[in-house]
């Protein structure tokens, strides 16, 4: 009986070890992932990683563009994937992200070095980005940017 006592004490330790939960780490603030996913989508851009950036972009992104037009998750990454533009360096600053639950903001400025239409440019743009946190993952489903003007 001790023996059969014994084992079964084992097997439960065994047991509770198997299917006890994994030690999960410690997750990051939303407004650290948030940060981190801007980052990543400009990595995406300048790395011509177009399976990344799409999935960064929500279906129903929209960009209202310094040039005064807009565009549509299709339309922004066909002017990178035709080589249009071609983003070089992007270096953000002055980010201030605020988070409402699954939904965030996120302001700054990014200086870019790009090529447009085989141009090469440099601006320094002001952004507002608005991020939905969906099916546990941070999309972007709005921008609007404009180009600072030039220091008097």
């Amino acid at each position: 009986m001790r023996l059969f006592v014994r084992r079964l004490s084992w097997i439960t330790v065994a047991l509770l070890t198997l299917f006890a939960p994994a030690p999960t780490a410690r997750a990051a603030p939303p407004e650290t992932e948030v940060d981190q996913i801007e980052d990543l989508r400009y990595t995406a851009m300048i790395n011509r990683d177009w399976t990344a950036f799409a999935a960064i972009l929500g279906d129903e992104f929209l960009y209202h563009q310094p040039n005064g037009n807009v565009a549509t998750k299709a339309s922004f990454i066909e002017q990178f994937r035709s080589g249009a533009v071609q983003l070089k360096k992007a270096e953000r600053y002055d980010v201030k992200i605020h988070v409402y639950g699954d939904t965030a903001t996120a302001t700054g400025s990014t200086r870019i070095d790009l090529e447009q239409n085989g141009e090469p440019r440099q601006v320094d743009l002001r952004y507002l980005n608005v991020w939905i946190k969906r099916d546990g993952r941070w999309q972007l489903v709005a921008r609007q940017s404009a180009i600072k003007p030039a220091p008097k």
